[in-house]
């Protein structure tokens, strides 16, 4: 162990902090609860440019409460320059997934339709899915200093970019997003704030869904402990490719709370909310969620993150022909499962995630309990 930890720490030393990740990533999965291999795991990643993952072990090591005060003030150090860093960070991750729907199970396929002469019991032509589909997701960030003030505030320029593919035995299921943003942050110690401009688009069976140009805004802080809140809201100005004559106005809100733990794992909360107004009621909704969610690392390489959820859906109007507005309520639980001390192809690990939840709905035709899977590689560093 002492003698991998030496290797681990001449590799960060000499510039090769990817293989210091590797060595470290095995020694936590004998032992998750060592600190000082935690922290240094942390600085690798950060040396590697991996900033958001080296941000999470940062704040882990926080909650430790062996931790020295020189070094708690080093951390706190760390996650500014986190914050502030300039250059070009990626990730992306590749994997075989289950179509949406593609273990759902409805109440009722029978729906009653009334366009004014009386009601029409139908029965709803349900496409079988197919079984699985392969999923693409990358990001990038790329941010650069622009000016630090006489207070110590520093301001950073930024553009970020996300992408999402999925494609499937014909092109019903098959789904691709895009997002691009360029925005400002203002950095302190311990708070970080910006505002920013951002733009997307939603394709679905190689048809455009929706696009939307908006502005967003958000504040983050932290404590010395590590506990770190974020508020997040936007607004959008949205296109519906199905409804192109209909003007869309689209508010996102979010309030995220993560508390590390032992110096080892987390817990998360995330409570978000959307509105969209439309020039159609029927098309004007409210939604909410609520998710709660741990990180645990088990020992053995294993990284276990249970999560929990309720959420909300509130249509303003029915759809023309039904006979009331859709009110949906949804419960379930997501289990994700990564293996962090197994690298494939150098740099990738491998993670499995599965799903089961229940949608109850005021149309019973939309009532459903569906059960999800997936799995694929993430990119490490």
């Amino acid at each position: 162990m002492e003698v991998a930890f030496k290797v681990a720490l001449n590799s960060i030393a000499t510039g090769h902090p990817e293989q210091a990740v590797r060595i470290l990533r095995k020694m936590l999965a004998v032992d998750p609860g060592l600190v000082r291999v935690r922290l240094e795991l942390a600085r690798a990643l950060y040396e590697a440019g991996e900033y958001t993952q080296a941000q999470e072990q940062f704040r882990i090591v926080l909650s430790s409460g062996e931790l020295p005060a020189p070094v708690r003030a080093n951390v706190l150090r760390f996650l500014r320059a986190i914050d502030e860093e300039r250059g070009l960070r990626t990730s992306f991750s590749i994997g075989l997934e289950a179509p949406q729907g593609a273990g759902r199970s409805y109440d009722t396929d029978d729906i009653d339709v009334d366009f004014g002469a009386g009601p029409l019991k139908f029965k709803m032509d349900r496409e079988d899915p197919p079984l699985t589909g392969l999923a693409l997701a990358g990001s990038f960030r790329k941010q650069w200093p622009l000016k630090t003030f006489e207070s110590g505030v520093n301001l950073t320029g930024y553009v970020r970019g996300s992408a999402e593919l999925y494609e499937t035995t014909g092109t019903v299921y098959d789904k691709e997003t895009a997002e691009v943003a360029t925005g400002l942050q203002f950095t302190w110690p311990r708070t970080t704030t910006f505002v920013e401009a951002t733009a997307g688009t939603t394709y679905r069976d190689k048809e455009m869904s929706e696009e939307y140009i908006g502005v967003g805004s958000g504040l983050s802080w932290r404590t010395q402990a590590g506990l770190t809140t974020a508020i997040e809201v936007d607004f959008q100005d949205v296109s519906l490719g199905r409804y192109p004559d209909v003007d869309a106005q689209r508010t996102n809100a979010s309030v995220t709370v993560v508390k590390p733990l032992r110096g080892r794992d987390q817990v998360a909360v995330k409570l978000s909310y959307q509105r969209q107004n439309a020039d159609r009621a029927d098309l004007a909704y409210d939604y909410a969620e609520l998710r709660v969610g741990r990180r645990t690392e088990i020992g053995g390489g294993f990284l276990l993150e249970p999560s929990v959820f309720a959420e909300g859906f509130w249509q303003e109007e029915a759809t023309p022909g039904l006979a009331e507005p859709r009110t949906e309520h949804e419960f379930g639980v997501d289990l994700r499962l990564d293996k962090t001390d197994t690298f494939i192809f150098g740099r990738f690990t491998p993670y499995v995630e599965v799903g089961l939840s229940k949608r109850t709905s005021s149309i019973e035709a939309y009532s459903y309990r569906d059960t999800h899977i997936s799995a694929g590689l993430t990119s490490a560093f």
